[in-house]
């Protein structure tokens, strides 16, 4: 009988860890393009999912319904950035901040990994809009909000989220203004 060889020379295997190696020096960069990507649709969604429900919410109950970002789902946050979560509660004194007697509707957290932001640049506290309020019409009173999602390291397009005063909410490549989103801060 003949014996059967059933290993791998040190060249074979070689070979193959050379092989693997380039192949994931080829995947593993498109790989991360890809999940900064998924992770910036699944924000773009999850925003767009409670600001709808905001203004369902200020329709359906014919009163005035804030929404905010927040990083302890208690007070709204003063600065522009939205990564930490954003509420949604019923301001009953339109004071724009939420008292103890004002229950909190609903809260979503987002992706901390990410840069979501209003105004030119993270980080803004300027004029950039921190909170939106929906009217009883589902009007989004005072001016047009865009709300940059950006990746680190710009590992994947930029998109931004606009909310007209109407109410309407769209996806866009450009805010408000026409520009395209500054990621850098």
């Amino acid at each position: 009988m003949q014996a059967i060889n059933q290993g791998l020379t040190l060249l074979e295997l070689l070979i193959a860890m050379s092989i693997a190696a380039i192949l994931a020096t080829l995947v593993i960069p498109s790989m991360q393009g890809f999940i900064a990507d998924a992770r910036i649709g699944n924000a773009v969604s999850s925003l767009t999912s409670l600001m709808t429900h905001a203004r369902s919410t200020a329709i359906d109950s014919n009163r005035r319904i804030t929404l905010c970002p927040t990083s302890d789902r208690k007070a709204c946050g003063e600065a522009n950035e939205w990564k930490h979560g954003a509420m949604v509660f019923a301001d009953s004194n339109d004071n724009h901040l939420r008292d103890s007697n004002e229950p909190l509707i609903r809260y979503q957290p987002m992706n901390r990994l990410l840069e979501i932001f209003s105004g030119s640049t993270p980080h803004t506290s300027g004029r950039s809009r921190k909170r939106v309020v929906f009217s009883p019409s589902g009007s989004a009173r005072g001016y047009t909000i865009s709300i940059r999602f950006c990746a680190p390291r710009n590992a994947a397009p930029a998109r931004v989220l606009v909310l007209q005063n109407s109410g309407r909410i769209r996806l866009a490549d450009r805010d408000g203004s026409g520009r395209r989103p500054n990621c850098s801060g």
